[in-house]
């Protein structure tokens, strides 16, 4: 996985730190998430069209490039045929581009969930690592007596010590 930097001075940085904690979440996963939204706003009412690189043709395409090619060398005057005759002799159009203007085929909105995406697999990950980790760890027995609520600085679980630091030793 590669990654992108943004230059913040020490302040900003202080400020995301401070929000990402606030929300939650690491900084990392914060930016992601913010770099995802930011991306599908910018581009929402913003067209752009790039080229597709030729490694993002998928199979199907590129076996269909390959008929379209030889149906443009054998039938010289192709281009005179209708759109109906065309499909007739296996014709489909192919796109070369990637583009926001189909709502249906956007790939800044594909990207913009893949991006954070990235951001949420890594909090499941983690969450599963917890999960098996420490929830494991720090949970009741049956044959123990827990304090729960102590309006002392004594250990308890509304302190936010774990089930093991709040048992009751007689």
């Amino acid at each position: 996985m590669d990654y992108l930097k943004i230059p913040v001075n020490e302040k900003q940085l202080s400020l995301l730190k401070r929000i990402a904690k606030c929300d939650d979440r690491r900084l990392d996963d914060l930016t992601n998430l913010i770099f995802s939204t930011g991306l599908s706003i910018y581009f929402c009412e913003r067209s752009i069209c790039i080229s597709k690189n030729d490694n993002e043709y998928t199979e199907e395409e590129i076996k269909q490039k390959a008929i379209n090619d030889k149906l443009l060398l054998d039938n010289p005057k192709f281009h005179y045929l209708t759109a109906e005759e065309q499909k007739e002799l296996g014709y489909k159009y192919i796109d070369s581009s990637f583009d926001n203007y189909n709502r249906d085929n956007d790939f800044i909105e594909k990207l913009s969930d893949e991006i954070k995406n990235n951001a949420l697999n890594e909090i499941k990950k983690d969450y599963k690592e917890i999960e098996e980790n420490i929830i494991k760890e720090n949970t009741p027995k049956e044959d123990k007596i827990y304090s729960l609520v102590d309006s002392t600085n004594k250990k308890s679980i509304v302190n936010g010590n774990t089930w093991n630091e709040s048992e009751v030793k007689k």
